[in-house]
C-alpha cells in the first residue's frame, strides 16, 4: 500500500479552483520546500553532498530555491536543462547522459559562455570521448569528465575497472577535459524489495569504493563519487562514502510510484494534475479530461495516477485527452466536478506543462512558474555549429 493513502488530501481552494482551466499541473510550495528540507536533513545538512536531478521539476524557480539552501551542484538529462540550471544559479553542472555528436557541441557551448560553471559530463565509451573532446577543442571550452559505471542498471557505464582506467588516462591527456570522477546510477534499487535494497545499495557503495581504490592505485585522483536514484538515497546517505555525492529526482515533487517504498514516507506527493469530469457515457463511467498528454503515461494502463476521492476507481480507457473511470458510484461526480490526479511518475508528467500553478497552504494559486527546461532546445542549425 502507498503511504500516499495515509497522508492529508491536498486542497485548493474552491474560488481559486473555479479559475483554473484544466488540465493543468499543479505544484504544492509547502510540500516541496518540506521534501527539500528532508533530502538536507538525510544528508546531516550538508548541502555539498546533494547533486539532485533536475529532469524531475525542469523549473527555475526551484532551482532558485535549491540555490538559497546553499545547493548549487545539480544534475541534468539534457543541454536544455543544463543551459536553465547555469541561468538560474546552479554552480555546477552535470550533464548524466551520453553527449554524442552535435550533444556535445551544444555542451561545450554552453561551457564556453558561462566561464563561471563547471560543466561536465559522463563517458563510457572512447567513442563518446573523441566528441567530447572535438568539442571542447572547437570551442576552446573547459569540461569535465565523469567515468560513467554500471553499477547493475544495464543502461549504460562500464563493467570492466580496467576498460575505465583506460578511458580515464585517455581523459588525462586532454588539457580541455578534466577527470572529476565517478558516476553510477542505481535505478534498478527502485524494483526490489525494501528488504533487499540496503544490502544492494551497500554493494553499490563498494564497488564505488573498489573502483576508486583502483584508480587511485594508478595515480588517478577520485574527485567525487555521484550515485543514487530516490529509492536508495536514503540508504547511501547513512553511509556517506569520502566525495559521495547523492542525485535522487524524483523526490523534490515526489510521485504516487515511489510512495510504495517505505524509506521514502517522510516525503510527500507535491505534483497534482487539476482534472475535471467531462461526461458520463455509462452507468458506471465518468470520463475526466486527464488524457496522456496531461499526466505520465509510461507506466501500464490502469496503473498511471490516482484520483483523490476516486481511489477505488479503474481506469479503463486512458487516450491522449481523455481518462475513463469505472466507478460504483457516479452520483456524486457532476460534469464540470474536478479533483486531483496524481501521477505515479512526476518527471514525465511535468515534461508534458508549459508551466505550473503553484498553490500555498490555503489552496490559493500563489504565482505560475514556467517549466522552462520542457524540450531539448534547438536540434538543427546555427545554435549547434
Amino acid at each position: 500500500m502507498s503511504h500516499f493513502a495515509t497522508q492529508s488530501p491536498a486542497v485548493v481552494n474552491p474560488e481559486a479552483e473555479s479559475r483554473i482551466s484544466s488540465p493543468a499541473l499543479l505544484y504544492f510550495i509547502d510540500r516541496i520546500k518540506a521534501n527539500m528540507n528532508t533530502m538536507l536533513k538525510k544528508v546531516g545538512g550538508d548541502a555539498s553532498r546533494l547533486r539532485p536531478h533536475v529532469k524531475t521539476h525542469k523549473c527555475g524557480a526551484i532551482i532558485r530555491i535549491w540555490a538559497g539552501l546553499g545547493v548549487g551542484k545539480h544534475k541534468c538529462a539534457t543541454t536544455k536543462e543544463a543551459e536553465i540550471l547555469a541561468q538560474f544559479g546552479a554552480t555546477d553542472i552535470m550533464l548524466a547522459f551520453p553527449a554524442v555528436g552535435p550533444t556535445a557541441y551544444a555542451l561545450a557551448r554552453l561551457a564556453k559562455d558561462w566561464p563561471e560553471v563547471r560543466f561536465s559530463t559522463v563517458v563510457d565509451s572512447s567513442r563518446v570521448l573523441s566528441d567530447i573532446v572535438a568539442a571542447a577543442r572547437s570551442t576552446a571550452a573547459k569540461l569535465g569528465i565523469f567515468i560513467e559505471m554500471d553499477v547493475g542498471h544495464g543502461r549504460t557505464g562500464l563493467t570492466d575497472v580496467e576498460r575505465g582506467l583506460d578511458l580515464a588516462r585517455q581523459v588525462v591527456g586532454v588539457p580541455e577535459l578534466e577527470l572529476r570522477g565517478l558516476h553510477g546510477y542505481d535505478g534498478h534499487l527502485g524494483a526490489v524489495s525494501a528488504t533487499e535494497r540496503p544490502f544492494m545499495a551497500s554493494a553499490v557503495r563498494q564497488r564505488l569504493s573498489d573502483w576508486r581504490k583502483a584508480f587511485e592505485k594508478h595515480g588517478i585522483p577520485v574527485e567525487a563519487l555521484v550515485v543514487a536514484g530516490s529509492p536508495s538515497f536514503p540508504h547511501h546517505a547513512l553511509e556517506m562514502l569520502p566525495g559521495m555525492e547523492l542525485s535522487p529526482g524524483t523526490v523534490v515533487l515526489h510521485d504516487t510510484g515511489y510512495g510504495k517504498h517505505s524509506e521514502l514516507a517522510d516525503f510527500v506527493p507535491a505534483v497534482a494534475v487539476l482534472t475535471r469530469v467531462v461526461g458520463h457515457p455509462g452507468t458506471h463511467r465518468l470520463t475526466f479530461d486527464c488524457g496522456t498528454k496531461a499526466i505520465a503515461c509510461d507506466q501500464p494502463a490502469g496503473a498511471r495516477l490516482t484520483l483523490q476521492g476516486l481511489e477505488g476507481a479503474k481506469a479503463v480507457i486512458h487516450n491522449e485527452e481523455h481518462l475513463v473511470v469505472e466507478t460504483p458510484d457516479t452520483s456524486r461526480w457532476p460534469i464540470g466536478m474536478a479533483t486531483l490526479a496524481w501521477p505515479v511518475h512526476a518527471c514525465p508528467t511535468s515534461a508534458w506543462h508549459d508551466e505550473a500553478l503553484v498553490i500555498d497552504s490555503a489552496g490559493n494559486v500563489a504565482a505560475v512558474w514556467p517549466i522552462e527546461a520542457r524540450g531539448r532546445g534547438p536540434r538543427y542549425g546555427a545554435a549547434l555549429a
